[in-house]
């Protein structure tokens, strides 16, 4: 599968480096290149390109304004250097959000992503890395925070909650199934149908009877409670 991509970045140099990852990879073919969101606008309606790899600042403008009007609507991926615009992409449906500087291996799991939703077989087959980040959208917000902070995930009806550290747990508008394959294997793992844990901040399993626990998690105030499946689950992976 051949993808035809463009570059909208209003400097130079951040062109060049994305030509080059580019480059490496023979499924994508650019077409074309931008400085500004006029110049951008005009070439997307032109070469019709099947993804953009979009700057968020672009000179006194910005990529999300270009995005208004167009009528030839390419997938995107945003590229800056801000993360705290995430939010916004993924309300526009972005496939993803990179930080810059973009390094090789995330550049490809990208890639692997695009692939996959061009395909039509959607975005979440290729799991996010551990440095990357995630949005978490409730019913009265978005935020976006490091996989890293994710110490659990316990399913709650069609909802999922989401215990991170240091920070209150956010309800998340998703069912549990859906972080499953986003979430990277290991270190995050699912013990039972209601529960994904991040197995490298497990602190102590505290036995409470034959089948219920305490799963003591690092910088959670608060054990979870977890039954026989988890704990035998549990004892293949904890020492």
């Amino acid at each position: 599968m051949s993808i035809r991509v463009m570059v909208v970045d209003d400097i130079e140099v951040e062109r060049r480096l994305l030509r080059g990852l580019i480059s490496a990879h023979r499924e994508l073919e650019l077409v074309g290149e931008a400085s500004s969101v006029d110049e951008a606008r005009v070439e997307i309606e032109r070469l019709k390109p099947d993804v953009v790899f979009l700057d968020v600042q672009i000179g006194e403008s910005d990529g999300f304004r270009l995005l208004r009007g167009l009528g030839w609507r390419p997938a995107v991926v945003f590229v800056s250097a801000w993360p705290h615009y995430a939010i916004d992409a993924f309300a526009v449906e972005a496939v993803d959000y990179l930080l810059k500087p973009v390094t090789g291996a995330r550049f490809a799991a990208t890639v692997q992503r695009l692939l996959r939703v061009l395909a039509g077989e959607g975005g979440l087959a290729v799991p996010l890395g551990a440095g990357d980040q995630i949005c978490l959208a409730s019913t009265m917000s978005s935020q976006v925070v490091p996989v890293a902070m994710i110490r659990a995930l316990v399913a709650d009806g069609d909802f999922t909650r989401a215990l991170l550290a240091g920070t209150p747990e956010v309800l998340v508008c998703r069912r549990l199934g859906s972080f499953e394959e986003e979430l990277p294997t290991p270190p995050f793992v699912r013990l039972d149908r209601s529960l994904i844990v991040n197995q490298s901040c497990i602190d102590r399993l505290d036995r409470q009877g034959r089948n219920a626990a305490r799963l003591w998690m690092r910088s959670l105030r608060q054990p979870i409670e977890i039954g026989r499946t988890a704990i035998e689950r549990l004892r293949g992976l904890m020492p």
